[in-house]
C-alpha cells in the first residue's frame, strides 16, 4: 500500500456519473486505503466477538492487519499487528485470549494494550533504548455504538456520534428486535470473494432495481416451493408504485426499507428451511400466544442498513466489506443471534439466515466480476451512468436525510460525493506518524 504522488480525483465523480478508473487503477486503490479506510469512521468488529478481559480478535483497517483487544479492565485498543522492531505479526491466531503478544522473530512481547513489555537481550541495547516508544502502532480514535466497534487514524474526522448521525438510529432500529436491547455475534465468519472492486458492493447497498433481474431465479424457486407472497418477491412487479423506499443519509451511509412490503408480519414472508416446523412446534409448546412474537425475531429484518465505507446490515446478518486489491474483494458475513432468545429460536434463526446466501451471493458475485472486466477491458468507455432519479427530488430534510423510491440511485451518488471528499483529504496521521 503506497502513496507515491499526489493525485487530483475530484474530476472522477461527476453530476450523474463515475470515471471507470475509479474502479480500476491501482494507484486510486493505493490512495483509497489510506484517505477513506483511515480518514474516516470504519468498522473494526463487535464486543461481544471479544467480550472477556484479555480476548481479542483479527481485523482490519482497510489493509492494515488490526488486533482488537480488551486489556485487564476491559478498554477496547486497536493494535496494528506488527512488531516496532522488524515489522512481523505478532499475532497469527484470528481470536483468543492473552496477556502479552510475543513477536516470532527475536521475541519482542507486548501487552494487551499495545505497550512493550519485554525484549530478550536487554543489556546489548545501549543507553539510546526507549522502551515506552516502542509499543505496537495503534488506532488511537476508537468509538462504539451498540456493540459496533469503529476506528479512525484522522484527528479531523468527526466524534463516531456524528457521524452515524440518523444512520446510527437505523443500527437501533435493527438491533432493537432483541428483546435484551443486544446482539450475540460468536458463529463462524461465512466468506465470499469476487475478482471485483470493493465498491461494486458498496454500489448495490440500497438498488432496489436488482433483484428483479439478477435473483430473478431465486425468486422463481421460492415462489414454486413456498408459493407467492415470500421475501424478495416484492421485487418482483410494481417496483415503481411500491411502498418500499430508499434513503441516502450524511457521510454517504445508505439505507433500503423493505419492511413496508412485508407487513403485517415478516414471519408469513419466510420461506421454510430444514427443521422450521420442529422449531415452531417446540417454541409454541413453550411459550404459547407469545410464539408468534418470537418467530418474527427469528426471520429477516427487511431492513438494508449500509455504513460507509465497509459494515452492511442485511436481514440478520452483519457484512464486512473487505478490500484486498483493486480487482478483489471479500465480504465476511456474520449471522447474528439476539442476547435473551430461547435457543430454539436462535437455531431457526441460523438456519433461515442461511437461505437467501447460499443462492443470493453467487448472482451478486457474477454480476461484480462481470462489471470489473467490462470496466476494465473496455476503456474506450470511460463513464459509468449513475443519474437514475436525477433532478427527481425530494431535497434532503433538515438532517440531511433524502428519501427516495428504491428504482433512484441518489444513494449510491451520496456515497460516490463522500468519496470524492474523502479522496481530497491530506493524510495528517500519516506525516505525523
Amino acid at each position: 500500500m503506497t502513496c507515491h504522488r499526489e493525485r487530483d480525483f475530484a474530476g472522477l465523480v461527476q453530476r450523474g456519473r463515475i470515471h471507470r478508473s475509479a474502479y480500476t487503477d491501482p494507484d486510486v486503490f493505493d490512495h483509497e486505503m489510506i484517505r477513506v479506510f483511515g480518514g474516516t469512521w470504519t468498522y473494526l468488529g463487535h464486543e461481544s466477538e471479544f467480550p472477556e478481559p484479555y480476548d481479542f480478535k483479527l481485523t482490519n483497517l482497510g489493509l492494515r492487519p488490526v488486533i482488537l483487544t480488551r486489556d485487564g479492565d476491559g478498554t477496547i485498543h486497536g493494535l496494528f499487528n506488527r512488531c516496532s522492531h522488524r515489522g512481523v505479526t505478532v499475532c497469527p491466531e484470528p481470536s483468543g485470549n492473552t496477556r502479552r503478544f510475543v513477536c516470532s522473530y527475536h521475541g519482542w512481547t507486548y501487552a494487551s494494550d499495545g505497550r512493550l513489555v519485554g525484549v530478550p537481550f536487554a543489556s546489548s541495547l545501549g543507553p539510546e533504548f526507549n522502551r515506552t516508544d516502542l509499543g505496537l502502532g495503534r488506532i488511537d480514535r476508537i468509538g462504539t455504538h451498540r456493540g459496533f466497534v469503529f476506528g479512525v487514524l484522522s484527528p479531523d474526522a468527526p466524534n463516531l456520534n456524528d457521524y452515524l448521525g440518523p444512520v446510527g438510529e437505523r443500527i437501533d432500529e435493527w438491533v432493537d428486535r432483541s428483546p435484551a436491547g443486544e446482539l450475540v455475534v460468536r458463529h463462524r465468519v461465512r466468506k465470499i470473494a469476487a475478482d471485483a472492486n470493493w465498491k461494486l458492493y458498496v454500489d448495490g447497498a440500497a438498488d432496489g432495481i436488482h433483484p428483479y433481474f439478477v435473483h430473478r431465479s431465486y425468486l422463481k424457486m421460492g415462489a414454486e416451493r413456498d408459493g407467492e407472497g415470500r421475501f424478495l418477491s416484492e421485487f418482483a412487479s410494481g417496483l415503481e408504485e411500491s411502498d418500499m423506499y430508499s434513503q441516502s443519509l450524511p457521510h454517504g451511509h445508505q439505507f433500503l426499507d423493505q419492511r413496508p412490503s412485508l407487513l403485517p408480519s415478516k414471519w408469513e414472508a419466510t420461506r421454510a428451511m430444514p427443521g422450521t416446523e420442529a422449531a415452531v412446534e417446540q417454541l409454541t409448546a413453550r411459550h404459547g400466544e407469545k410464539v408468534d412474537e418470537i418467530l418474527e425475531q427469528t426471520t429477516v429484518a427487511g431492513m438494508n442498513v449500509f455504513v460507509f465505507p465497509n459494515l452492511s446490515l442485511v436481514d440478520n446478518s452483519i457484512g464486512v466489506v473487505r478490500p484486498r486489491a483493486v480487482d478483489r474483494t471479500e465480504v465476511h458475513w456474520h449471522i447474528t443471534s439476539l442476547a435473551d432468545l430461547d435457543p430454539a429460536a436462535v437455531s431457526l434463526r441460523m438456519r433461515i439466515g442461511e437461505d437467501f446466501p447460499n443462492f443470493g451471493d453467487t448472482d451478486d458475485v457474477e454480476q461484480w466480476e462481470r462489471a470489473q472486466r467490462g470496466l476494465r477491458d473496455v476503456p474506450e468507455v470511460q463513464w459509468l451512468h449513475t443519474g437514475r432519479g436525477l433532478g427527481l427530488g425530494p431535497e434532503p430534510d433538515g438532517r440531511g436525510v433524502s428519501t427516495v423510491p428504491i428504482t433512484s440511485e441518489a444513494p449510491m451518488r451520496s456515497y460516490h460525493t463522500e468519496w470524492q471528499r474523502l479522496m481530497g483529504l491530506q493524510p495528517k496521521w500519516l506525516a505525523e506518524a
